[in-house]
């Protein structure tokens, strides 16, 4: 079948969609406006409950999906079906060579248009040269749409564009600006680019200036110090000691340690419940539930966890509190704390 990326997936939809589709990787804001584009281009009326069919992972078998494709649409050219929340990379040779069987049914199908929607903990695609059993099985019978990870350049010129949307000029320095302060999640970018935007319109004016994004922007770390714990979690401490330097050298004034292990405490804190009720044998989506959490977070969470206990996590927990009453009782030297972290985490 074909392959396809975000971009060629949207120029489709804007026709007409026939067979199935598998959607996979990492950029999950870019995922969901595919989806949304593919409900529209099936359902351009607006939505239709007869003939819109969703499968997860509490409804989903074999059986439920084969009557769902051999169902005619009721009074109307097609239907969507849409599967989500599958462990595809959980599942037995024989269960998705049954999958596969049904969803080659397809070929025969032009009523119908199917969404196999993963997330990355769900589908291991493995690489281009060596791709995982799963992913090749599902290659040949659905047509694979690729969202990757957006580069830096890449979100510079959409955060532009997303300003020009809504009639204010922003140009390719000051969307870097933004990402420095607000991280690069789409879905945190589209916030405050819309905050800024009214903003800006509010006062009569139509260009973002930096003075706009430090009064309003709301500032983080979550990005970077994710890319911290992860290393820390991998006990890569090359690269841990690479971002904490990365940080110290953006912190002339020494004020942003509290910050980061502020950002260090509240993930871990995430991971350590995450981590207990994952060794209950609770899925992604129920932890999700539980802890109220977007599900496709979550996803990440478990996968930075590794092969690390709970008692493992609760460890650098108490490293962390340790760390921030030294901070709190004076210590002038935040970063060489946050070095010493880094150290006895990875033992």
């Amino acid at each position: 079948m074909e392959a396809l990326d975000s971009k060629k997936f949207r120029t489709r939809a804007k026709g007409e969609l026939f067979g199935g589709y598998l959607f996979y990787g990492e950029e999950e804001y870019l995922k969901r406006n595919a989806l949304a584009e593919a409900r529209k281009s099936v359902f351009p009326d607006g939505p239709d409950s007869f003939n819109h069919i969703r499968l997860d992972a509490d409804n989903y078998s074999v059986e439920a999906l084969e009557n769902a494709i051999m169902a005619l649409p009721v009074f109307a050219e097609k239907k969507l079906i849409e599967i989500h929340s599958l462990a595809l990379s959980a599942m037995k040779d024989k269960e998705i060579e049954g999958l596969c069987a049904i969803l080659s049914l397809l070929e025969d199908s032009n009523d119908t248009v199917l969404i196999l929607y993963t997330v990355p903990a769900e589908l291991d695609p493995g690489d281009i040269k060596k791709p995982s059993k799963q992913f090749k099985a599902l290659s040949e019978v659905l047509n694979t749409v690729h969202f990757e990870k957006q580069s830096r350049d890449m979100l510079a010129k959409w955060v532009s564009r997303h300003f020009a949307h809504n009639k204010i000029v922003c140009n390719l320095d000051m969307s870097y600006a933004l990402m420095d302060r607000c991280g690069s999640d789409m879905f945190n970018l589209v916030t405050e680019t819309d905050k800024l935007s009214a903003y800006v319109l509010s006062k009569g004016r139509d260009t973002l200036t930096i003075e706009d994004i430090e009064l309003l922007a709301t500032k983080t770390k979550e990005i970077g110090a994710f890319d911290f714990s992860n290393a820390i979690l991998a006990r890569d401490t090359d690269k841990a000691f690479y971002i904490l330097s990365s940080y110290e050298a953006e912190d002339k004034s020494g004020k942003e340690v509290n910050l980061t292990l502020g950002s260090l405490i509240s993930i871990f804190r995430t991971l350590c419940r995450i981590s207990v009720l994952a060794e209950t044998g609770m899925q992604d989506r129920d932890i999700a539930k539980a802890l109220k959490i977007n599900e496709y977070r979550c996803s990440l969470y478990r996968k930075a966890l590794g092969r690390r206990s709970t008692a493992d996590i609760e460890r650098i927990l108490e490293l962390c509190a340790e760390t921030d009453r030294l901070l709190k009782s004076g210590s002038t030297n935040g970063y060489a704390l946050l070095s010493r972290l880094i150290i006895e985490a990875a033992r």
